[in-house]
């Protein structure tokens, strides 16, 4: 005789015809009238039930009027009750307050759990990834200005469905529903998301900054007000110069960048990466980024450390970081209120012997760019070419519009004390005897190599002249081992008549390339040409 299952919502339903043989082609289900609409229920959610499994892989077009004129698969081997199906059917289809938003009160009418309607029916949303920006679109739609998350725990659980999860809004949504979401949700009632709508937002505060410190109140953890929600900003491509922006809308004179990892995390909205200032913004939020999209987390939160008191006077100041010693080290020069670094391009000794006068140290030397760390700041100079008579590295033409990358920082090593009688002396070390080895020498007070571009049999003569041998040869790379100090001669051209290493021509600028080369041996002769000999052989 003709019979339906009874019509009921979240359930499991197993119907089968009456039929003493059941078999899957002699049995129909229904699960609701065709009035009712209708979501599929995780199997976790519904009592696993007995029997046969009828049904595997059903697939309907929603045009169908019975289940079993859906595609499916009558294969059950590979289920078991614990995958069984459940349903949960809608009491109203009307789609005309899908979305709606209400808060169910808490300690207030604009405070407790959100929940949304969907198919008529009210339920909750999940915490699952709510973050503030999340809340700041449920209150804006709610008629507020804005909002912040409160607790799961500080809410009751709801009783309903759940109906939205994983919710991720950019914050220019006008609805909740707009933002992605899942609604297969995986959550709990005690995962349920509660709101703390805000009853006023000054539009004064947009883009307002703070800093969270600690030890002390200009330097820490840089957060911006934005769309009604304090955050952090990314260290993506976060310079000084931008720190300077941010400082200077603090109210101070200026400022420097803070890495990440001396801030403690932030926990809210990211809402500014790749901030890009030129220097003249007088807000932060004037300087292009990429306003509430990014690829960070809370570990690339920036810091900034903002200047007390800034003087005129320090600007084109000059500093070397990062070395071994305070003498040595990246070069870097205060423009535009910002510490920056200066390019290699024909940068040479002789810029560097202005630099260490600046610093009010004896000459100087210049360091490979591979031998000092790469800067993070702006490049302020280029093309940096000197007299040697400049008091102050800014007196030197250069170029104010770098075409260079920070892998090209330039390094400098200034000498301490001034030079002694024993200025150019040399030394053979490492050899298999005496009158061989790396050839060192003394400048400034301090041994060091010569990088062996352009070195050869001429150089080798005049050096063992130097160290009283008649002459001698240059030795191939592999034949010494290269030394620690530094590289303080490169580039060096004799003529053979020089009585010191010293008097050579010196192209000085291919210090930096000498990272390619090796440091330079010679082998001296102990005896001298017999009489007849020209003395060109003593030379070459």
């Amino acid at each position: 005789m003709p019979w339906k299952c009874p019509i009921i919502t979240t359930t499991r339903r197993t119907c089968v015809l009456p039929t003493e043989k059941v078999a899957p082609h002699s049995f129909s289900v229904e699960y609701v009238s065709q009035s009712y609409e209708r979501i599929a229920l995780a199997a976790s959610a519904v009592n696993d039930g007995e029997g046969s499994v009828w049904l595997d892989d059903v697939n309907c077009s929603g045009q169908e009027s019975e289940l079993l004129n859906c595609t499916y698969n009558t294969d059950t081997s590979d289920c078991n009750h614990n995958e069984d199906v459940g349903v949960h059917c809608f009491l109203s289809c009307s789609t005309e307050n899908d979305g709606d938003l209400r808060i169910i009160s808490g300690i207030a009418a604009n405070i407790g759990r959100l929940e949304v309607n969907y198919k008529g029916e009210w339920g909750t949303v999940c915490d699952d990834r709510f973050g503030n920006v999340d809340a700041a679109v449920a209150c804006r739609q709610l008629g507020y200005c804005s909002g912040v998350v409160v607790s799961a725990s500080v809410v009751n659980d709801g009783i309903g469905s759940i109906w939205l999860d994983e919710v991720g809004c950019t914050g220019s949504e006008s609805k909740l529903f707009n933002c992605t979401h899942s609604k297969t949700p995986d959550c709990k009632h005690t995962e349920d998301i509660g709101v703390n709508c805000l009853l006023s937002c000054s539009a004064e505060n947009e883009g307002v900054l703070r800093i969270i410190w600690e030890a002390q109140e200009n330097k820490g953890r840089l957060e911006i007000y934005h769309k009604g929600e304090w955050g952090t900003v990314c260290d993506d491509g976060f310079k000084d110069v931008d720190a300077a922006v941010a400082c200077r809308q603090l109210g101070y004179c200026s400022g420097v960048l803070v890495a990440a990892s001396a801030v403690h995390n932030g926990v809210d909205t990211i809402w500014l990466d790749d901030v890009n200032c030129n220097g003249s913004e007088s807000k932060l939020l004037d300087c292009p980024s990429n306003d509430g999209k990014h690829n960070c987390n809370h570990g690339e939160d920036i810091g900034i450390h903002c200047f007390l008191s800034c003087s005129t006077e320090n600007n084109s100041d000059i500093n070397l970081f990062g070395g071994k010693h305070e003498n040595e080290g990246r070069l870097e020069i205060f423009l535009n209120n910002a510490w920056g670094t200066v390019c290699d391009d024909y940068f040479e000794d002789i810029d560097a012997e202005v630099v260490c006068r600046q610093l009010g140290l004896w000459g100087g030397i210049v360091i490979p760019a591979s031998a000092v760390d790469n800067g993070y700041d702006s490049i302020w100079l280029d093309d940096v070419q000197c007299k040697g008579t400049e008091n102050r590295l800014t007196n030197c033409s250069y170029r104010d519009s770098p075409r260079c990358n920070h892998g090209e920082d330039i390094g400098v090593k200034c000498f301490i004390n001034p030079p002694t009688e024993d200025q150019g002396k040399l030394r053979l070390v490492g050899g298999s005897s005496g009158n061989n080895g790396r050839l060192e020498i003394k400048l400034y007070n301090e041994w060091g190599t010569v990088c062996d571009d352009s070195f050869a049999n001429v150089e080798a003569a005049v050096a063992c002249r130097q160290l009283g041998y008649c002459s001698g040869n240059a030795l191939q790379p592999n034949m010494v081992n290269d030394g620690t100090g530094t590289i303080l001669l490169a580039g060096l051209l004799c003529s053979g008549i020089e009585s010191r290493l010293v008097n050579c021509l010196l192209f000085d600028s291919v210090i930096q390339s000498c990272r390619s080369y090796h440091d330079v041996g010679v082998s001296c002769s102990l005896t001298c040409p017999t009489a007849g000999k020209f003395l060109h052989e003593c030379l070459w």
